[in-house]
């Protein structure tokens, strides 16, 4: 087997990162300077779920599922499925609201990123033994 630890830690410290944000957000303690910026929620959602696709597909070697004879993404399933998650968790909270447009741009975000991680190459080192 092919060692890819790299990927592997750097998706999971990103992962941390993201969920510090997001409980920032669900905790309101994210600085209101930033709602300044215009569409900065959108823009977010993006780049924060893209980057997570991009890690989460090379952290599992770009494996995919086979879906009526098409090969797809299996880590672009798994990040969508905690976007749906989130937003329906947004519904019930009082201070968050849960979009289509940011669920859309989650969408794009990991589309555009898990198609930038297929073309990255995987530096595939022999196992130790």
């Amino acid at each position: 087997m092919k060692s890819h630890r790299f990927w592997i830690i750097a998706f999971w410290f990103y992962l941390g990162i993201l969920l510090a944000i997001s409980a920032s957000a669900y905790l309101k303690v994210i600085p209101t300077e930033i709602a300044s910026f215009p569409h900065y929620d959108t823009i977010l959602h993006f780049l924060l779920l893209g980057i997570a696709a991009y890690l989460s597909h090379l952290a599992l070697n770009k494996r995919q599922l086979h879906i009526l004879g098409t090969a797809l993404p299996r880590s672009a399933f798994i990040v969508f499925f905690f976007c749906i998650v989130d937003e329906i968790m947004q519904k019930f909270t009082p201070h968050r609201s849960a979009d289509i447009v940011d669920l859309l741009a989650d969408v794009c975000g990991i589309i555009v990123f898990t198609f930038l991680a297929e073309h990255t190459p995987i530096r595939k080192t022999s196992q130790v033994r």
